[in-house]
């Protein structure tokens, strides 16, 4: 018995032995975050309760999803035309003459979103499976409308260019 935790403690303390603990921690910490990024509870839930879950691919993707209800729709027709009002309005803006120097309104609402997006924890938006599709329509929207303004025709002044292509990074 002291002899075999003699052996333990050898075996434990080797090069060769913190090697093979670090390559574990790293192959943990990958499991970890495919898991978390591909393993959806509410679907395996689902599936498992499902009598067609065996019946082929296709059903696993009728399954995770639900019939919409009105107040889903009516909440995605307020969040699309606000979308589609803010982003009229910022482009309204850029036409027009700035009226003094840094009072320009979409510059402002475009570092606000900077500020938002930076307080988030780092890639809390990299997992698409846990965002409701919804936001993944409102973030391609919005990617779509900032990678409009980097563009120098835009319209958009070299400060609001360069806040686009900020938060489009922090986006990202």
């Amino acid at each position: 018995s002291s002899q075999l935790a003699l052996a333990k403690m050898v075996c434990s303390d080797s090069p060769f032995a913190g090697a093979l603990r670090k390559r574990l921690l790293v192959l943990q910490r990958v499991f970890y975050a495919l898991s978390n990024k591909y393993h959806d509870k509410g679907k395996v839930k689902q599936q498992q309760h499902s009598p067609e879950s065996s019946s082929g691919s296709a059903d696993v993707h009728s399954v995770s999803e639900r019939p919409r209800s009105s107040t889903d729709a009516l909440i995605e027709m307020g969040v699309r035309t606000g979308l589609s009002l803010l982003f009229a309005l910022l482009r309204q803006s850029w036409m027009m003459p700035v009226s003094g120097p840094g009072l320009s309104l979409c510059n402002d609402v475009i570092h606000t979103a900077i500020e938002v997006v930076s307080s988030l924890p780092p890639l809390s938006l990299a997992n698409e499976s846990k965002i409701p599709p919804m936001g993944l329509d409102c973030l391609s929207q919005v990617t779509t409308f900032l990678k409009g303004v980097t563009i120098p025709n835009s319209g958009a002044d070299t400060l609001g260019r360069r806040l686009a292509s900020e938060l489009l990074l922090g986006l990202a």
